[in-house]
């Protein structure tokens, strides 16, 4: 009895401290509970600080972007007031007659930052001085009725209307071909490319005639045809035309057919760069591609034809990411910087195919060698400014232009000369070099020179120059050749005229970069001449003599009227935002390519190994 009393009590003891442990346990466990909850209630509001945070910084890096953006288009607008002011002639005279006279009172200059002088009539006086501002700003509507950089609604509908013609007369008489004969009102055919609507392609885009452009898109996907070119055809204008056409249609559209027919012409194309240095042969056969060069060249190969390919192969290589496609092309513009010169900057238009040297000592910055000093600058602008070679070829070209080849006339026009093959200066001007004009111009506005006065006074004068030369025929259109000797001063030495677009094309530029309302006056004279002479029942023809007010037509609408003249008409009477020179770079047809802006460094590095970068 006692034993069992005494078990019962041992196991009582027992079983109370097995309870008091598991009380204590139990006690444990939910403060490990309790802890755990924290714990998640904490992690939770950690993850919700972090949530907070990033939504912070994110709003913080959107507020940085949108200052970024904000200061962007403050400096865009500083630059657009910088670059609108403008050159007022006879009336600048009276505008500063009237600023003279706009004195601030003198109540004005003691006038302290903490409180307004008692003897002032602070509004008063605000009202006197706005006052002659609005004075002033009248002066200024009478010298231009437009405000700077805003479209001219109705001189660049007129445009359109003419571009509309000479579309609609080749859509009816030459579609498919390369360029319609408005007189015979038939086709002419060279390249056998349908030419005309390639060239055509970007200015349907920007003139938004969308249902002919997508009209030519669908010709070009089903129709052209590359392989079956036999005929030899010149290698220089297919890059330039066909090339240059089918790029600045996708630039715009985006659209693959445009870049995939860029291809295959490339390609084919890059097989006539095979002479003994790497130069392009004169013509090339598209189908079987052989290239050759005209037996009464005696192997000699133009400077112009093999230094104006570069853009349009650079821009296909990057937008491919295809080190092949500019090679070859780019590798030229190494070749000529190193060749010996006869003059600093300035390079002879011939080259032998097999020495690689210089044939004579003709010099032009008109036909033979004009486009290619205008590529050196296009080079650098397209490449955002980063290779530092181009620029540098154009100043030293631009300055031996101004010490051997820009002299005056007795009269004052200042003009562009050339050298013939034996050395000996001609005073003389081509129509094909009144583009220098708007190039010398361009490397003012983009920094491409140091003097950047001097260059835009050159382009400007050059450009007064082709203008006159217009100015004194009596069709009012300008020669392809004329004479600035002192007793036949603007002469037409060669007195026709083919549809040119270089006069204009520096009238759209120089009205781009200074703003100065002569530029949209002299374009819109050339035009009503071109409306008045040029215009025929089917499109429009060239002139046999643009002195004669009778003269002849020559019954051809070459293609680039369509794709350059007619553009840059249209072009000066848009706003400025229609294809801004800081976005975009004309090729020498006026095909418009986008501005590559990416770093050097993040380029292909075998795209990028072939620029001349110092």
């Amino acid at each position: 009895m006692v034993l069992s009393v005494y078990l019962f009590f041992a196991w009582s003891s027992q079983n109370a401290s097995y309870d008091t442990e598991k009380a204590l346990m139990e006690s444990e466990i939910q403060a490990l509970a309790q802890l755990l909850d924290t714990t998640k209630s904490s992690k939770q509001q950690l993850l919700l600080d972090l949530h907070k945070s990033e939504a912070q910084i994110r709003q913080t890096n959107s507020e940085i972007k949108n200052q970024a953006e904000q200061l962007l288009e403050q400096n865009s607008m500083l630059l657009d007031l910088a670059s609108g002011m403008i050159s007022f002639d006879e009336k600048l005279q009276q505008v500063v007659a009237l600023l003279k006279d706009v004195s601030i009172p003198q109540e004005f200059n003691n006038l302290k930052m903490e409180k307004s002088p008692e003897n002032v009539d602070f509004k008063k006086e605000f009202e006197r001085f706005t006052e002659k501002i609005k004075i002033l700003e009248n002066e200024v509507r009478k010298v231009s009725t437009l405000p700077v950089g805003e479209e001219d609604t109705q001189k660049k509908e007129a445009v359109k209307k003419a571009f509309e013609h000479a579309w609609n007369s080749y859509k009816k008489y030459a579609w498919g071909k390369d360029e319609l004969r408005p007189i015979s009102k038939d086709a002419s055919n060279w390249l056998n490319m349908g030419l005309t609507i390639v060239d055509s392609l970007d200015t349907l885009w920007i003139m938004n005639m969308k249902e002919d452009f997508k009209l030519a898109r669908d010709w070009i996907a089903e129709e052209l045809d590359f392989s079956t070119a036999t005929t030899p055809v010149s290698l220089f204008e297919t890059v330039i035309r066909e090339l240059g056409g089918l790029l600045s249609a996708y630039e715009f559209s985006r659209d693959r057919v445009f870049l995939d027919k860029a291809e295959d012409l490339a390609v084919r194309l890059l097989k006539g760069f095979t002479t003994t240095y790497g130069l392009p042969y004169t013509t090339i056969n598209l189908a079987h591609g052989t290239g050759t060069i005209p037996s009464w060249s005696h192997k000699s190969l133009v400077l112009s034809e093999m230094g104006t390919v570069q853009l349009e192969f650079l821009y296909l290589a990057y937008h491919t990411n295809n080190a092949t496609y500019s090679k070859l092309p780019l590798q030229i513009f190494k070749f000529l910087d190193e060749l010996k010169k006869p003059l600093p900057g300035l390079y002879p238009v011939h080259i032998n195919a097999d020495s690689g040297n210089f044939q004579g000592q003709q010099i032009s910055f008109g036909a033979l060698g004009d486009s290619f000093y205008e590529y050196m600058i296009k080079l650098w602008v397209l490449t955002d400014k980063q290779t530092e070679g181009y620029r540098r070829m154009f100043e030293e070209s631009g300055k031996g232009a101004l010490e051997h080849l820009v002299r005056t006339n007795p009269s004052g026009f200042r003009y562009l000369g050339q050298q013939d093959s034996r050395g000996n200066f001609e005073e003389k001007m081509e129509h094909l070099a009144c583009f220098a004009g708007g190039m010398f111009a361009l490397g003012s506005q983009t920094g491409a020179v140091k003097d950047t006065t001097q260059f835009l006074e050159l382009g400007a004068d050059l450009t007064k120059t082709c203008h006159n030369a217009y100015d004194h025929t009596a069709t009012k259109i300008g020669p392809e050749v004329f004479s600035m000797t002192p007793s036949r001063e603007f002469f037409p030495q060669v007195p026709y005229y083919i549809l040119r677009p270089e006069t204009v094309e520096s009238y759209f530029v120089l009205w781009r970069t200074t703003k100065d309302p002569k530029y949209r006056q002299w374009a819109w004279e050339a035009f009503q001449a071109l409306e008045k002479h040029c215009k025929t029942e089917a499109g429009y023809a060239g002139l046999r003599d643009v002195n004669s007010i009778r003269s002849t037509p020559d019954d051809l609408q070459q293609s680039f009227f369509l794709a350059e003249t007619l553009k840059y008409l249209y072009l000066i009477f848009c706003d400025d935002t229609v294809i801004p020179l800081d976005q975009y770079v004309f090729n020498t047809e006026a095909h418009p390519l986008g501005i590559i802006t990416k770093p050097l460094p993040l380029w292909n590095p075998e795209i990028r190994k072939q620029l001349l970068e110092k």
